[in-house]
């Protein structure tokens, strides 16, 4: 008898897009608990786009604030940053973020934001979206959890129960910061992810050590300076040089064989 196995996905690696919300409600809970997410307004929204050629990484990090008024101009340009053929990745965004975008876009009637669409009907075993939640099997973790199990930054600073006091005071400073650590931690263990699923150490030994660097060499990302020096980040470092030089090698010895048979088969 046949078996049928579903074949593992092959997800877009080359260029993700990892992203967060902050957002608030008119009306928090009587009880405390967290409000239902369609009652959830963002205010601040980060995303990191990487895009990996060759062996090489490149990053850009874009922190939008979402104000009355202004909840179109934000939507679209979140919109742009999820084109076809790339990966958006989360951490719960499925049920939550990525949601919240869609409701949000329905309401202001912005029909035509396509990407945001795609993101948000994506399902479990679609490419478009990675929720990272699935990637450590269901619901029982929580971006806290992980990064603390991984030593990995998180919460530095403030928590999301701070958030909605912070925009109230006008702290906009402080949202943004906090939304951006919390996209810099999500990539960080989405790098974990791809690197076991895959089991391939240069899967974050590369971008791992792409990203410290450019931390460093950005004067506005100083604050995010301990996603540079984190262990992951210090094990990657070191290890990227070697990993980088076998690479080449193999890509070097690869085109020798394949010039040395194309060779032969013109000598035929």
């Amino acid at each position: 008898m046949r078996q049928w196995q579903r074949q593992p996905l092959q997800y877009p690696h080359e260029h993700v897009t990892v992203f967060d919300l902050e957002t608030i409600v008119d009306e928090e809970m009587p009880d405390g608990s967290f409000p239902p997410w369609p009652r959830h307004k963002p205010v601040a929204g980060s995303f990191l786009t990487v895009r990996r050629q060759g062996q090489d990484h490149d990053f850009t990090l874009n922190t939008f604030i979402c104000r009355e008024g202004g909840e179109e101009h934000f939507l679209r340009k979140a919109d742009a940053l999820f084109p076809s053929g790339s990966m958006a990745v989360t951490l719960n965004g499925r049920g939550f973020d990525a949601q919240v975008l869609r409701l949000q876009a329905q309401r202001h009637g912005l029909y035509d934001l396509r990407n945001i669409a795609r993101i948000a009907e994506a399902g479990r075993y679609d490419i478009d979206h990675l929720d990272l939640l699935d990637a450590y099997g269901g619901r029982g973790a929580s971006l806290a959890e992980l990064c603390n199990a991984l030593d990995i930054p998180v919460k530095t600073s403030v928590s999301g129960a701070d958030v909605a006091d912070l925009w109230r005071q006008g702290d906009v400073r402080a949202v943004a910061r906090y939304v951006q650590e919390d996209v810099l931690a999500s990539y960080l263990v989405y790098l974990h992810a791809i690197a076991w699923r895959r089991g391939d150490e240069r899967l974050i030994a590369l971008p791992l050590g792409d990203l410290s660097v450019w931390i460093e060499s950005e004067p506005k990302l100083q604050h995010l300076k301990p996603f540079a020096t984190c262990r992951p980040a210090l094990c990657a470092r070191s290890r990227a040089p070697a990993l980088r030089a076998e690479a080449a090698l193999a890509d070097a010895e690869f085109r020798l064989r394949r010039e040395r048979d194309e060779a032969a088969f013109a000598a035929r």
